[in-house]
């Protein structure tokens, strides 16, 4: 099966002046197909919307990869227009698949892509894409994100990027001649949020939110990564003892995990303990044991009907008052509103 690629050819918009607004979509082999999809559909939405209104569309969408067709990471195959002929875009959007974290970009494609982006007026990643705008050097001195999956890997590739956990997308505008704006999304959802972002900067609120009606999602989440990950920063530990350790705090979030109970566990002095936690963590003991409560009362708002207040003293936070601030702090969102969004009924 094909994917179509290349929508149909609009005409002006009179919000970009005299020429359409080209978007092009990097989609290189295994990619995954909503990093594509999502955000053109944005767009795409955006175009019919104004049809509808009697305006002319703003954008013209295409698809660019390899050769005529790529396979994405389900098996589909999408239709492509080769990369080395791609033409000139002023938006360019590099999908992308979490094998990119494992591997550099190629040399060929890399040059295909730095091409298009040297052309463009801005540069967007999904998802694993902001590999590919590592290799091109483009993340050096910036914000950007990725799927938290990979954002150990992605500060390894880019050292002198600022990698950002808990956002669903970025926004870094051109810090020096000739540079560009650079966006970079989270997850591969997140890049329909980053889409809806670039389609208010151009069209305004009111077209945006109208999409977002359209697609029947939100025009803004609240909350970042965290809400779907919060135990994910934890770096790999070594000593057995210290991730029986780890592992008993996961177990039973609720009981006494205070430096002083758990370095007594280990037989080390407070202070002693947390300097060995968190070289081998990297987090400090109460930071780590914070963010596992706030898991498990993550857990407990999805899948139980019980108040904050139980959650709150099974999870150990005690009160209400001090689950609330310290699920803020991480998730981004109140306790009450997570469960409004996540609860399994």
């Amino acid at each position: 099966m094909c994917y179509l690629a290349e929508m149909t050819e609009m005409t002006l918009s009179p919000r970009f002046g005299t020429s359409r607004h080209r978007v092009g979509f990097v989609a290189l082999p295994g990619v995954q197909l909503v990093d594509v999809v999502g955000p053109l559909e944005v767009f795409d939405a955006a175009n019919r919307l104004l049809q509808h209104r009697g305006q002319e569309p703003a954008y013209t969408l295409r698809v660019v990869g390899l050769g005529s067709r790529i396979r994405s990471a389900s098996g589909l195959e999408i239709c492509t227009q080769p990369l080395a002929d791609a033409p000139s875009f002023d938006s360019l959007v590099i999908a992308g698949h979490l094998g990119m974290a494992r591997q550099t970009t190629a040399p060929s494609t890399l040059e295909d892509v730095r091409r298009l982006t040297e052309r463009a007026e801005r540069v967007v990643s999904v998802c694993a894409g902001a590999f590919v705008l590592a290799d091109l050097g483009l993340l050096d001195g910036r914000r950007c994100t990725t799927h938290w999956l990979a954002l150990r890997a992605l500060r390894r590739r880019a050292p002198a990027a600022q990698v950002e956990q808990d956002t669903l997308f970025t926004c870094d505008p051109a810090t020096e001649s000739p540079g560009i704006p650079v966006f970079t999304s989270a997850g591969a959802l997140s890049g329909v949020d980053l889409a809806l972002h670039l389609l208010e900067r151009d069209l305004g609120s009111e077209v945006a939110l109208e999409v977002a009606r359209l697609l029947v999602v939100f025009l803004r989440r609240t909350g970042g990564q965290s809400q779907f990950g919060a135990s994910q920063s934890l770096q790999p530990v070594t000593d057995q003892r210290l991730r029986e350790l780890v592992a008993s705090v996961v177990t039973e979030p609720g009981a006494d995990h205070s430096v002083g109970a758990l370095a007594k566990r280990m037989a080390m002095s407070p202070r002693h303990f947390s300097r060995v936690f968190r070289k081998q963590t990297g987090q400090t003991p109460a930071a780590f044991v914070s963010r596992v409560r706030v898991d498990a009362a993550r857990l407990a708002l999805e899948a139980s009907d019980h108040t904050t207040a139980r959650i709150a003293h099974d999870c150990g936070f005690g009160t209400e008052e001090t689950l609330r601030r310290a699920f803020h702090r991480t998730v981004g969102v109140s306790p009450t509103d997570y469960r409004r969004r996540f609860h399994r009924t």
